[in-house]
């Protein structure tokens, strides 16, 4: 297999995908859609462009198997969140190529995710590659608003797309590092959504004349509460299983011990600070072991001389796997206290969780191994939300699996959503050579 020449080839497809600017509002994936398709027909393939709304495309493509295993399903998306071009070191609907880098809003989430799965999946169809199952190519539009136009609108019309037994996605894949040893993080899990609002009511009046029913500082009381409490400690199986493994390979007894103690309540903080791990990482683990609800938005007044009768917050929840919707409420009620009230704004949806115990992460860790002989992967919970959400009822489980070794600068979470969003050249191949692997593996006869 010539690597170089593969990973190039995804390279410069990323960088094509980079230039369309799917901006999401108002997404406008149709034409990057169409222009994927028709490189999946020059290669002899078969491909259908599904259109949800005006100018919303999503491309499936399917490359069919002999029907003896049930299909494994390659799953992104092709909107993009806003940029803010003044603030990027290059332009980030050029796809540029600097510094052996590819820059671009999306390079990380999520064109590289489907540049990477259309290269695998054109490799196999040039190889004549035989195989016991259906490969389906999905690149879905609208993940970034809520997916109404994407994967949630394909569930609901086309449910047979999702027809498979296993699923690879975006959201996993880069690493963890605790005490110099980097862990490849293979997403089994994410967390939910409960957007509330923070309410404080008071009386209204001339700023002139003080008093002590100001629903502003009643609001500021309830935050202030918030942001200096956490809620519960109670992490789901999947970060037990998480914390247990990276412990089991420790080389340091003591840094084995510290990842233990943090699955017990009364040690975790404590373990939490001692481990040697960098301050974003620790983060991340904390949010991991929790439900967590971050304020994120903050309205009152009309007038500066008036003071308001109404103050409103509006934050952003994030439930654990096997959480409910009352007792996500009830653990920011009792954090919050009285002043406020507490209102969900928008639909509770739970958490979701994926056994990890199967045979597609077991291929994929050792398709890893195969290309970094020192790798370990270790099953890992989002703390955000994908498109799996929706393939969460149906008889599959999905992966978030797009491999980056451990390089210097900022990491997945500082690059996804952020200024100067990009990818090594040297990762996307090594994104290429892993997932074909495993998809060889998974799929071939």
């Amino acid at each position: 297999m010539n690597w170089d020449e593969a990973g190039r080839e995804a390279v410069e497809r990323l960088r094509r995908m980079l230039r369309f600017d799917t901006t999401n509002p108002p997404g406008n994936e149709m034409a990057l859609a169409q222009m994927l398709a028709e490189e999946v027909r020059t290669c002899g393939g078969e491909a259908s462009v599904y259109e949800a709304s005006a100018g919303r495309g999503n491309l499936v493509v399917r490359l069919k198997g002999d029907g003896s295993a049930r299909p494994l399903l390659l799953l992104s998306h092709l909107d993009v969140v806003p940029a803010e071009p003044d603030k990027w070191t290059y332009p980030p609907f050029d796809g540029m190529l600097a510094e052996n880098h590819v820059w671009g809003r999306g390079a990380i989430d999520s064109k590289l995710t489907g540049a990477v799965m259309m290269q695998v999946l054109l490799m196999a169809i040039r190889s004549g590659l035989k195989l016991k199952r259906d490969i389906v190519l999905v690149a879905a539009a609208d993940e970034e608003l809520g997916a109404a136009y994407g994967v949630d609108w394909l569930v609901q019309n086309h449910p047979e797309v999702f027809d498979a037994e296993f699923g690879i996605n975006e959201a996993g894949g880069f690493t963890a590092v605790i005490d110099g040893k980097p862990l490849y993080l293979c997403q089994v899990a994410e967390k939910g959504s409960a957007p509330v609002d923070f309410v404080a009511r008071g009386k209204p009046g001339h700023s002139s004349v003080p008093h002590d029913d100001n629903a502003i500082v009643a609001l500021g009381r309830a935050l202030t509460r918030l942001g200096e409490s956490k809620m519960p400690h109670h992490p789901p199986e999947c970060v037990r299983s998480f914390f247990e493994s990276a412990a089991a390979v420790q080389n340091d007894g003591r840094v084995s011990e510290l990842l233990g103690a943090v699955l017990i309540p009364s040690q975790s903080d404590e373990a939490l600070a001692a481990l040697p791990v960098e301050r974003r990482d620790r983060l991340m683990f904390d949010a991991m072991l929790r439900n967590t609800c971050a304020p994120t938005l903050v309205n009152a007044g009309t007038k500066r001389n008036v003071i308001p009768s109404e103050a409103r917050a509006g934050l952003s929840g994030r439930p654990l796997p096997g959480v409910t919707e009352a007792s996500f409420l009830a653990e920011v009620r009792e954090l919050v206290g009285t002043g406020v009230d507490v209102d969900l704004v928008e639909p509770f949806r739970e958490g979701v969780q994926f056994d990890h115990e199967t045979e597609l992460f077991g291929v994929l860790a050792e398709a890893t191994r195969q290309f970094d002989p020192d790798a370990t992967m270790v099953p890992y919970m989002q703390t955000g939300g994908t498109d799996s959400r929706f393939l969460d009822d149906l008889d599959i489980h999905v992966y978030g699996y797009i491999p980056m070794r451990h390089e210097p600068g900022p990491n997945f979470f500082e690059l996804c959503h952020g200024h100067d969003e990009r990818v090594s050249v040297a990762n996307v191949e090594f994104a290429v050579q892993v997932l074909f692997e495993a998809m060889r593996r998974m799929a071939g006869k």
